[in-house]
């Protein structure tokens, strides 16, 4: 790739001057040295040019000279990602661009035009071109996904600012002069979002797409029941939402204020067809596919708590009888040698199908508990018939009969590792989480998504180390045991070492998994999306020979201030910032209030989350409650007891703040005592700034 920054300063192409309200001179149609955009993920080819594109308004300002404003073209493909971009612009500069018909192929004098014509065909479905002039964009690609990812690349090259939900003045809205020729490695970039052990309404969804949508991802893997949880309304089932979709408790330690989905009594929640139908439109208007997950044979007891029937169990089976509050949470599993089972899962499938126009059904197939079945006598009498004493190969019979009546709805099956295990699953692709499934599936030419749990889960933590006896010491709220530093992501290379060439292409990309247990909220979500999704987007976009660390990592300076203007939560992949410690001669054998001045801190309203993170000593610190406080007076209190240590227990705290006063002082006040000792060292951070 050539990468050219060239140092020598152009001259002014225009000497008018348009000053605006913040008294910033914005210089309209100019030649200045242009910088390197921090683009993510990284171009295949990116030459920079001396000079820069200026955004006019185009509006007339009363009372100054009238100047040559900045339109947008179209042609008919490329319309609605120049409407899209037109409302990005408009929600950070202010400036109203109309969108025009323009079915040429040539630049626009002070236009941004996205076409189709004279684009290269070898860029295939989402590649494009970006071209920027002194006086004149343009957008070009084959297809209108590559005009989306162009806007995106776009957006990216104008200051970071640009990603604002509200107008900024004082910024100089130019884009550097450069060509860029791009298109993706992989087919099928992802992020998996588990709706299940915690909901996040359709709204969040949203927010979840856009920061998607950024990043040039392209496969919402969207996990919508499990056992604990059934998220998705099915019409001919109505119990599945109306027991499924709700347990008795928050399970996993959870703080209750973190989540609006807890009443006090109940959790939960679901999306109404017509929710789901309007968010995978969402999704489409950002090129992305929302790849439906309905577990099935296993991690399937909310369906079962709604329809007993089709289960394994009674009385004295394995898993008891179907509840879903926390004392039977054991993972239930379908009776597959009732006929009335299938018929039920098919019934499922097709609404579900209905909803979702994906050419993937992802049907789970993971950790199958296999007792359920050998202590039930339909299921035993069913092996005995086929002659099957592998309970694997029960699993793949049934697996491949759901494959092939998916295939006849004229869709494909995927399912995790696991379906696999009992030998090839013929009209079926593997999302290998276990990483012993891609090579014999591959060089079966059949399709694999590649999601290793050691490398991408990225719910597991980022930052953080243990000590000889395997404890964890993290500067972050309790998550599933692990670490996926960002650096390990980024290296991760989706094409197995041993797999042949010539199956590489069934290879389909890589997605970065988030199992939501210890997750109560889109704040944390964010946390641990970001920026590892970011390092996930480039692996799957950039050419390996391009990628390097320090590079991603100089680049992600300007990316965490995209983030930060879209108010994404990100993790800063050091030390968040700290808002007061502990040590055993502040530790009070009895409980006690302990005061930290964070008024450095806090900088606006909303959440402020607390994370209590123990870092040595023999015992830990418990915590009745914490408390904010603004000039001494108390703001607010959460009031959950929690538990920082070797097993920590609810040590987050949410405190929320109405409203900022500057000039004010806030404390953290927390009642704390150690447990059975006081030699515990401590640290507290605040795990949300934006």
């Amino acid at each position: 790739m050539l990468l050219e920054v060239l140092n020598q300063h152009g001259q002014f192409c225009s000497s008018l001057k348009l000053r605006i309200s913040a008294g910033l001179w914005l210089l309209c149609a100019t030649s200045v040295l242009a910088a390197l955009p921090a683009l993510v993920p990284r171009p295949q080819v990116l030459q920079t040019n001396a000079g820069v594109f200026t955004l006019c308004p185009p509006q007339a300002i009363p009372g100054l000279p009238t100047l040559a404003p900045t339109t947008i073209h179209a042609d008919e493909v490329g319309r609605p990602s120049g409407e899209y971009l037109a409302m990005q612009l408009f929600k950070s500069t202010g400036y109203r661009f109309q969108v025009e018909s323009n079915s040429g192929a040539a630049a626009v004098s002070q236009a941004i035009l996205l076409t189709t014509n004279g684009a290269l065909g070898s860029l295939g479905g989402e590649g494009y071109e970006l071209t920027v002039a002194t006086n004149a964009i343009v957008i070009r690609a084959p297809a209108a996904a590559g005009l989306f990812y162009g806007a995106q690349t776009l957006l990216q090259a104008l200051p970071p600012e640009i990603y604002g939900a509200r107008p900024v003045s004082g910024v100089p809205w130019t884009v550097p002069c450069l060509y860029i020729k791009d298109w993706p490695r992989f087919p099928w970039r992802g992020f998996m979002l588990d709706s299940v052990r915690h909901f996040f309404t359709k709204d969040e969804v949203k927010v979840v797409l856009d920061s998607m949508a950024l990043h040039k991802l392209n496969v919402l893997h969207w996990h919508l029941d499990d056992d604990s949880g059934w998220r998705l309304e099915i019409r001919k089932w109505p119990l599945l939402t109306q027991v499924g979709a709700w347990r008795t408790d928050m399970m996993w330690n959870l703080n209750p204020r973190a989540s609006q989905c807890w009443d006090g009594t109940n959790y939960g929640g679901f999306y109404t067809q017509a929710e789901a139908r309007e968010i995978v439109e969402y999704a489409a208007q950002r090129h992305i596919t929302v790849v439906p997950e309905i577990e099935m044979p296993g991690h399937s007891s909310a369906a079962l708590a709604a329809y007993p029937q089709f289960a394994c169990g009674c009385p004295t089976c394995y898993n008891g009888p179907y509840s879903l509050n926390v004392t039977s949470y054991v993972g239930g599993v379908f009776c597959i040698a009732r006929p009335e089972t299938m018929d039920f899962l098919k019934d499922v499938l097709t609404e579900v199908m209905e909803v979702f126009p994906s050419p993937y059904i992802h049907i789970g197939g993971d950790e199958v508990r296999f007792t359920n079945w050998q202590n039930h006598n339909l299921d035993r009498a069913l092996t005995n018939s086929l002659g099957i004493a592998d309970m694997q190969k029960y699993q793949g019979h049934f697996t491949q009969q759901i494959a092939n009546w998916i295939k006849s709805q004229g869709r494909t099956m995927i399912g995790w590792s696991e379906i696999m295990n009992g030998g090839l699953v013929t009209n079926a692709a593997v999302m290998d989480w276990l990483n012993t499934r891609a090579v014999q599936t591959a060089t079966n030419r059949q399709y694999v998504v590649m999601a290793p749990s050691a490398t991408l889960y990225i719910n597991k933590w980022e930052t953080g180390d243990q000590n000889g006896g395997g404890v964890v010491f993290s500067n972050e709220p309790p998550a599933q045991s692990g670490f996926v530093p960002l650096a390990s992501v980024y290296a991760y290379e989706p094409i197995p070492t041993n797999l042949p060439p010539a199956y590489t292409n069934y290879i389909l990309g890589a997605e970065g998994p988030c199992w939501s247990e210890w997750i109560p909220s889109l704040l944390n979500l964010q946390f641990r999306m970001f920026p590892r999704l970011s390092a996930i987007a480039e692996v799957n976009w950039t050419a390996p020979a391009l990628k390097n660390w320090m590079d991603f990592t100089n680049r992600l300076v300007v990316h965490k201030q995209r983030l930060t203007h879209m108010g994404i939560n990100y993790n800063p992949s050091a030390t968040p910032p700290q808002l007061g410690a502990w040590t055993p001669s502040l530790t009070p054998a009895n409980y006690a209030t302990l005061t930290w001045d964070i008024t450095a801190s806090v900088s606006a309203p909303g959440e402020i989350n607390v994370s209590f993170c123990w870092k040595s000593g023999k015992h830990g610190l418990y915590i009745a409650w914490a408390a904010l406080l603004e000039n001494e007076v108390e703001i607010d209190r959460d009031t959950h007891a929690g538990y920082t240590g070797y097993t920590p227990v609810k040590p987050s705290y949410v405190l929320r703040l109405p409203a900022y006063r500057p000039g004010a002082t806030y404390r953290l006040a927390a009642s704390v005592k150690g447990r059975d000792g006081t030699d515990s060292h401590g640290i507290v951070y605040r795990t949300n700034w934006n």
